[in-house]
């Protein structure tokens, strides 16, 4: 990315955040963060720029050690609970899951596709598709040296709903992270989901392409990347960003000209206010997903498959 789109994105922020201050001080006020079980539905107005935003997402301004807000990155110790299985999805969440589906279902054709060839390759799969009993240590040695099991990404939907005490401004925004396991012994991937309350912006779809105000744009992110490289989840013992963040690619020049997105926490006012284009989670949220992101994707790390999917 060139300095100057970088420069045009920063200023496109500066400028946002200066109008909503010239607001303020004209006496037009932001509505107060909700909290857990804040202002449901569409009686809350949180459309507001997030304070402090652009500069504090950019790396310069993250806590270094002897900083306040600063946090170790801690391995995670223990492996969490499996997600839910198609069958629970489907009852919990029927919408979602139909929802999911048909991407899901391009991915998977895709990764058994190089699963077999995989296996094929090294002389464990037959013809017919079977793997011996003998070979099936010898086939998860070979996929665990792969990136395709566990397989996960992550999905951002907003739908329309004026009941639920985590929907905003008349939508309800969920966060899902989906991974696969191949078993070779059946030839098949087996699915979980699990999910979490997420916002982003102001939660309307309609203004994904007003800088600062609205929600993330509709793409395919690169989830825990910045500028092509690499970063994974990075703490963040910040109020607003509490208990940390995954970056998302493009970090500048993305769909509207839409700059510094992160999937975050966020504590205190913070905890689930509204962000300037931000996807935010509970913190107890983000805890959780480390833990998933840590030991149920191993293509974290892969810039062509480690995706944020969103889509209106």
């Amino acid at each position: 990315m060139s300095t100057f789109m970088r420069r045009r994105c920063r200023l496109l922020g500066v400028t946002v955040l200066s109008v909503a201050m010239l607001a303020g001080s004209a006496g037009v006020s932001a509505a107060a963060p909700a909290g857990r079980s804040g202002t449901a539905g569409g009686r809350s107005s949180s459309s507001a720029v997030e304070p402090g935003w652009p500069e504090s997402h950019l790396p310069e301004a993250d806590p270094r050690p002897g900083e306040p807000g600063y946090l170790e990155v801690r391995p995670t110790l223990t492996p969490p609970p499996d997600g839910m299985t198609d069958e629970e999805f489907k009852a919990r969440d029927p919408e979602g899951f139909a929802a999911l589906l048909p991407e899901r279902a391009q991915i998977e054709r895709r990764l058994l596709e190089r699963a077999r060839g995989a296996l094929a390759k090294e002389g464990l799969r037959a013809a017919d598709g079977s793997v011996a009993a003998s070979d099936i240590r010898a086939a998860e040695t070979v996929l665990a040296a792969t990136t395709w099991s566990p397989y996960g990404y992550l999905r951002f939907r907003l739908v329309p709903n004026t009941t639920s005490p985590y929907a905003r401004n008349g939508y309800l925004g969920t966060l899902y992270f989906i991974y696969g396991i191949y078993y070779p012994t059946v030839d098949a991937y087996k699915w979980y989901t699990v999910s979490w309350p997420a916002r982003s912006g102001n939660n309307r779809p309609a203004d994904q392409s007003k800088v600062g105000v609205g929600p993330i744009p509709a793409y395919t992110w690169d989830f825990g990347f910045m500028n092509g490289v690499w970063r994974g989840y990075e703490a963040d013992g910040r109020d607003a960003f509490y208990p940390g963040k995954w970056r998302l690619d493009p970090w500048t020049g993305g769909p509207y000209n839409r700059c510094y997105l992160e999937v975050h926490g966020g504590r205190y006012l913070h905890e689930f206010a509204a962000t300037s284009g931000c996807v935010r989670v509970y913190p107890s949220a983000i805890t959780a997903l480390k833990s998933y992101y840590d030991t149920k994707m191993a293509n974290k790390k892969d810039k062509a498959t480690a995706d944020l999917r969103v889509a209106y």
